[in-house]
């Protein structure tokens, strides 16, 4: 056994890894070394590197184990309020809303616990900080904003007391996009306006037609789409009130 792998013996043995299990290893790493001919160093990388990637030190498996879980997911504004129920009662805590519009959330490893989660309609800033300070007496906290919606979140402890807690919180499912029929009706519904704003501009640019008129018909067809969407997002946030648990 060459140095490399004596070097390396000594580094899995350091880590705890079964002697048995290390001599297996290292002999099968010697017969590769030795039938392709290179360098070990050349072909496993530097013996330290290689060792923490086949046994991390126990430190830093302390440290992997105490990190929480992190699930990145996202919803329409219609399905929102029932998968954050959901995710809440999982013990899933949004910690925020990124740019995307997706829920970064993260469940502690050890003693995780409910959460519960409100959606609002926040056109602005200011109506947030309003919110938040109405919505703080009953221990709603911000955890994110997109769009006009804002999100409230509060542990579920606030509520059920000792039984919020977790004792085996189920693994995440495979979905991380859910988009209900309501979702897609909006989305379809604002791509037939755009589409049909579109190709009327490109019919009359084509006829050659400008003046005020053109531009009053771009302006009707632009507050239509913006007021289809603020009653969607009525709908939703109505929809949201209803689907998440809370109280008064």
């Amino acid at each position: 056994m060459n140095d490399y792998l004596t070097r390396l013996a000594e580094l899995l043995g350091e880590r705890g890894v079964d002697a048995d299990r290390s001599r297996v290893l290292l002999e099968d790493l010697a017969a590769h070394t030795a039938e392709s001919g290179a360098d070990p160093e050349e072909e496993f990388g530097p013996v330290g590197e290689f060792a923490d990637a086949l046994a991390p030190p126990v430190g830093a498996r302390d440290e992997a184990a105490a990190e929480p879980d992190v699930l990145v997911w996202s919803a329409d504004a219609f399905e929102g309020p029932a998968r954050l129920a959901a995710m809440g009662a999982q013990g899933w805590e949004v910690e925020r809303v990124d740019r995307l519009g997706r829920f970064v959330s993260r469940r502690a490893p050890e003693r995780p616990q409910t959460w519960e989660y409100r959606q609002e309609l926040s056109p602005g800033p200011g109506d947030r900080e309003r919110l938040a300070q109405r919505l703080a007496p009953e221990g709603w906290e911000p955890c994110g904003h997109w769009s006009v919606l804002a999100y409230f979140k509060r542990p579920g402890s606030a509520t059920a007391g000792p039984a919020a807690e977790l004792a085996s919180p189920p693994a995440p499912g495979r979905r991380r996009y859910f988009l209900g029929w309501r979702g897609a009706l909006a989305i379809g519904a604002c791509l037939l306006v755009a589409v049909a704003a579109g190709t009327w501009a490109v019919l009359r640019l084509a006829d050659g037609a400008e003046g005020a008129a053109d531009r009053a018909g771009f302006a009707v067809g632009a507050v239509f789409g913006v007021l289809l969407v603020i009653g969607l997002l009525r709908g939703a946030v109505r929809f949201g009130r209803a689907g998440v648990p809370h109280s008064r």
